[in-house]
Formats: structure tokens, sequence, C-alpha cells
């Protein structure tokens, strides 16, 4: 407002300098022509009696005309001396004048001129006329006026036109008060809603009032407040759905820049790194130290392509397996950064790992008696063998390799049909501690021959009496106690018993074995897992019992543990419940 005021200002008072100019020329050049119009009257009224030499008549008719003149007048001869004046008081005659202006009217020239005069001692407007005859300069009629008298109305007029100007300055101002009030109001509520908007409060619009070009302002400010408070809904609602993408996912995702910092990662990423939201703008290598992923995300970066790669995480109490794919961000055709995915495959990588162990085992297991076979095979096809009891214990091996062989491969097919469901469990109602008790009987010969003592232990008023598929069950049993009686050294002690425990039965087989090493429990479950040489059995077992054991106690919805320590023997433990419904 202040810059508008003073450009109002500036104009007016030059408008009123330009206007006291131009009037006070105006007011001087009507006076030249007003007193140049007098002083031809004049000479016209006094040509003829100048031309006669007639000087009384000459200042009789000057005399009567000054009574309607507003200045002093003079007439002059042609030699410039003063005939007759205006002025009574004033003996003016015989006056020469030498003025520049008297050589110029009196070679036929009109002459005006505003300035001090020496003759009146003031500043005068004088005008010069000459008097002709017959195309003849005969004389003069000098016009003279003061200036002061002239100066007094210009003063009035410029004090006039000062307050003049000085009113339209503060009609000005006034006006310009208001006109910037109704202007800067709207300006500023829009300005206000414009900061607003800036801090987020997108829901901020300007009143309009009026159709002028303020309200125009705000109705645009409006349109552009609605876009953009719909565009960050569309933004949020788009950031909400990745964020629950992100959430839902089971995998991990990490995104860095290309300072290699972390600018965002999803829960399950903050699990696999053991980092938290707070960690966020923090470089990926002060996260981690493990360099098979720290390289991943640099080739991505630098070489600005999809990196895949697979490895172990050490961050945790058991180390996991990931596979990692990592891809870079572009915006633009510039690289923003890389995003990379993070998938646990500790189950996958531990699935194929026994894949790879079983077949090694298969193999192995395999391998062991059809090279005994061939061999004893070929000492007998080649007459090596020419005694006769010789050859009879080598086809007596031959013949328990093949037996050894079926086995195996029995167990396999079992072990396959019972984890694919292909074997249908025929359930019934038993009793347990009977089908224990007959196992223990058909084991026999087994526990004489090491001489060893079973104690089955249960309560006789329990119920025993539960839904089962005898045949399955009695194949876990005669596994676990043929187990027991193989790890027990001779004139050993296994003890067998059952608990009833109202819904479920559960059955405890405890040998006095060498025990099993606190690190390989977890492991005897697994196909031709091996423990150390302390529990290498000493029958002629498949590797795979324990793995057909475990399947069968979890067809019949039960579950199965083992509780050792080295030196200290093995106990198995199952349980089943007594109401199996056969699925």
């Amino acid at each position: 407002m202040a810059r508008f005021v003073t450009v109002i200002l500036i104009t007016l008072i030059v408008l009123g300098i330009f206007l006291t100019y131009t009037f006070e020329n105006y007011y001087f050049k009507s006076k030249e022509e007003e007193f140049i119009k007098q002083g031809e009257e004049v000479a016209n009224l006094v040509e003829t009696s100048l031309c006669n030499g007639n000087y009384q008549q000459t200042v009789q008719y000057l005399r009567r005309a000054s009574q309607f003149l507003e200045g002093k007048v003079w007439i002059t001869d042609s030699k410039g001396l003063i005939l007759a004046a205006s002025n009574r008081n004033q003996n003016w005659r015989g006056v020469k004048l030498e003025k520049e202006e008297v050589k110029k009217v009196l070679n036929g020239q009109i002459v005006t001129r505003k300035g001090m005069s020496p003759l009146f001692e003031q500043p005068v407007l004088s005008v010069a006329v000459p008097v002709t005859m017959d195309n003849k300069v005969i004389g003069a009629v000098f016009v003279y006026a003061p200036l002061a008298g002239i100066s007094g109305i210009m003063g009035k007029l410029q004090e006039l036109l000062f307050f003049a100007t000085l009113m339209a300055i503060v009609l000005a101002i006034l006006l310009s008060f208001t006109f910037s009030k109704s202007l800067l109001n709207p300006l500023n509520r829009v300005n206000q809603a414009a900061l607003r908007l800036a801090k987020g409060e997108f829901n901020t619009r300007v009143k309009t009032k009026t159709n002028d070009e303020i309200a125009q302002l705000g109705q645009t400010f409006n349109y552009l407040a609605g876009e953009l408070e719909a565009t960050i809904a569309e933004l949020n609602q788009e950031k909400n759905k990745i964020e629950s993408i992100l959430v839902s996912m089971n995998e991990g995702v990490v995104a860095i820049n290309e300072d290699r910092e972390i600018i965002l990662t999803n829960p399950q990423a903050e699990t696999l790194l053991n980092l938290s939201q707070d960690r966020l703008g923090e470089k990926l290598s002060q996260i981690t130290d493990n360099q098979d992923l720290l390289n991943i995300f640099n080739s991505a970066l630098e070489e600005e392509e999809v990196a895949i790669n697979e490895f172990t995480l050490e961050n945790f109490q058991q180390p996991i397996r990931i596979l990692v794919h990592v891809a870079p961000i572009f915006a633009n055709e510039e690289l923003l950064g890389v995003v990379g995915v993070m998938q646990d495959i500790s189950d996958r990588w531990e699935l194929e790992q026994l894949q790879k162990e079983f077949v090694a085992n298969v193999s192995h297991e395999l391998k062991t008696p059809l090279t005994s076979i061939q061999g004893f095979v070929k000492a007998i096809r080649d007459k090596v063998v020419t005694d006769e009891e010789l050859e009879q214990e080598y086809l007596n091996i031959i013949l328990d390799e093949v037996k050894r062989l079926t086995r195996l491969v029995n167990d396999l097919l079992d072990l396959s049909q019972i984890e694919s469901g292909q074997i249908a469990m025929n359930i019934a109602e038993y009793n347990l501690k009977d089908i224990i008790e007959q196992t223990v009987l058909n084991l026999q010969p087994q526990i004489d021959k090491k001489n060893l003592t079973i104690n089955i232990e249960s309560s006789d008023d329990a119920e025993f009496n539960i839904f089962l598929d005898r045949d399955r069950i009695g194949q876990v049993l005669l596994n676990l106690l043929n187990n027991a009686i193989s790890f027990t050294p001779e004139s050993g002690e296994i003890k067998v018993q059952i608990k009833d425990l109202g819904e479920e039965v559960k059955v405890s087989i405890e040998d006095s074995g060498p025990g099993i090493p606190e690190d390989e429990l977890k492991y005897i479950w697994n196909r031709f897992h091996k423990v150390d040489k302390a529990r290498t059995r000493t029958g002629n077992g498949t590797g795979l019992g324990l793995s057909i054991v475990k399947e069968i106690i979890e067809q019949h919805q039960g579950q199965i543990g083992v509780e050792s320590k080295l030196g200290e023997g093995a106990k198995f433990n199952f349980i089943l419940p007594k109401n199996l419904q056969e699925s």
C-alpha cells in the first residue's frame, strides 16, 4: 500500500506543478494577446493625429482610451521619443526609449517582454505595437502592466491548485486505503489459506463474496485445494495399501537409497535383520555385517540391474537360509535406490538337504549289501570257494543281505505310503496293555539272549482300551522295544510304563544304554540319521525305524518325544488319544 500511495503522491505533485506552469503560461499568453489587441486599437486611434503631428489630439485620444486600458500606455514617434503617456502624474514626454524592443517595434515588429524594467524598477509585462501609415512606421504604442498584480493572481491560482492537489492527495490516500483494504483483505485470506494448506490442512477453503478478479483467484485456489486434497487422499490410500501389503507379506522388504541408507522396511525384514523403525536412515552396513547381504545390495546399485542370491543369516540362535531378490528403483530414468525382497527358505532348504542326505544314505545302504552280495557271488561263480561248508556260509550271508535289502525296501515303501496317506488304517478298540505284553512276549528270545529284565508298570484299575490300528501300533512298540534291547547292555533293565491320562494314554519305554547326546536329540527322527558310535545299533536295522514310528503316531493324532542324557540311557514317550476317529 505504501508504494501505491507514494506513486499517487508523486503523480499528483507532478500534475500540480504541470497545471501551475500551464495556467501561468496560459494567463501570461492571454494577457499578451489582450495587450497586443489594446495596443493595436490605440495605434489605430492615434495614427491619423500622429501622422499629422497633432500631438495634443494624440494625448487626448490616449487619455480617453486609458480609461478602458488595464496597463500604462506610452506613445512614441518614429525616433523613440515619448509623445504621450496614460499616467498623468508622471511627465514622460520627451524621454527617449533606448531599449532593444524599441528598435524592433520601430522596424514594424510586435514585441512582447516579461521581466524587470529599469524605468519602473519592478517586473512588468510589456507589449510594443508599431503605428503605421501607408506601410511606414510613424511611431509605436507601448503597453505596460506591473507583474505584481499578475503575480498576485497567479499566487492565488497556485494556492488554489495547491489546496486542490492537497485535497486530491488526501482523497487519494483515503480511496487507496479503502481500495487496498478491500483488495488486501481477500488476498490476506488467500495467503493465510495457502499457509494452512502448506501445513497439511488440505480441507482449507477461501470464502468468496464477489465476482471480481480476487473472487476468481479464491475460486481458483479452492479448486487447487480440492484437487490437492483428492490427490493427497489417493496417495494416502495407495500408501495404506502398500503398507498393508508390506505388513501382510511373508517376505521381508528393505529399500535403500543411493547413499545406501535404509528408507523402507516391513515387519518381516525388521525381524530378519533385527532392526527397529527408529533406525531408518542409517546405512545398511550399520545394521548388518553379513557380507553376502551387503554385496547383493551393492551389486544391484552399482550395476543398476536385478541381483539374486541365496545365503545364510547368522543373526539368530539358529541360522536361517534366505533367498534375496534386489531390483533397482528408477524415476524418469534416474536411479533412486534399490529394493530387496528377502524370503525365508529355511524349511525348503532343510528339506532339500534332507533329500540329498536321504538319497546319499539310501545309496549307501543299498550299496553296502549289494557290494557284499556281488563279492560272494563272484567267489562262488569263479570256484574260488571249494569247501562246501564255506560255500554254504557264503550263501547264508548272501541270503541275510537280501533279507536286509528287502527290509530296507519295505521300510521305504511303508514310510512313503504312510506320509502320503495311501495306507488306510484299520481302527478298532483294543487294550493297549495287552498289545505291549504280546510284543514283549514276541521279543522274548532276544531278551533272554542278553539276559535282560523288562518291567511293565501300570495301574491295575486303569482303563487302557483305546481305538487304534493294532498292526501299526504293534509296529511302533516292536521298533521301540527292539531299539531298547539293542542298546541296553547284557543283564540290563528295560522299563515300560503305561499311564491313564483320562482322555489319553501315555506309554514310556526306557532303556539303560549309553544315552543320546543332547545336540542329537532333534535329529533322531530324520531318515538314516546316525548318532555317535556309542548308540550304533548291533542289529540289522535300516535306519528308518524312528521315522516310521513318528509318522504312525502322528497318523493316530498322537505325540512322541524322547528324553536322554549321555551315559544315562534313553526314554521314549508317546501319547495316544483313547477315542481316535478313523478319518
